[in-house]
């Protein structure tokens, strides 16, 4: 069930900003929230976007080296209408062979990785079906300095 109603993701993004600003300390990893002025507000259920935010921050706070980064950057999406909400680290990125696979249930790119360390394989492809049952979309791929960078994209107001 959602909640849709008018939402500055903006605003959303600088409030989940700081869950995770202790974890991020602990590892000395900067996190930064970016947002382009003006955004027009989307349609959309608060709690399901800050719970796919909070999943990718939470990726990115995992992969990011220590003394990395994590970067929020929320604007106009383009090419077409909406607002995007991407989130980059700069730790080793994907391989460029498992990209297409990162949203499906139950898929680790790493199968050495326990499962209380590398969680259940659930987090992006629920991120997916929350973004995408609000009519976005969302996408992931790699950064040319290195790291990921996994955005969605909401639809405004019709």
């Amino acid at each position: 069930h959602f909640e849709r109603r008018a939402v500055d993701l903006g605003d959303l993004a600088r409030r989940a900003a700081g869950l995770f600003d202790a974890e991020a300390a602990e590892r000395q990893i900067t996190l930064a929230v970016t947002v382009e002025p003006d955004l027009p507000v989307v349609p959309a259920d608060p709690q399901r976007v800050g719970q796919v935010l909070g999943n990718l921050r939470s990726n990115a706070l995992r992969y990011a080296p220590a003394g990395g980064q994590v970067a929020v950057v929320v604007r106009r999406a383009t090419p077409g209408p909406g607002v995007e909400v991407a989130v980059a680290d700069n730790g080793p990125g994907v391989a460029e062979a498992d990209l297409p696979h990162l949203f499906d249930r139950f898929w680790r790119g790493e199968k050495s990785r326990a499962r209380a360390a590398g969680g259940a394989g659930l987090g992006l492809a629920i991120a997916r079906q929350l973004i995408e049952a609000q009519a976005g979309a969302i996408m992931a791929e790699n950064v040319a300095e290195g790291g990921l960078r996994v955005a969605f994209v909401l639809p405004p107001s019709p």
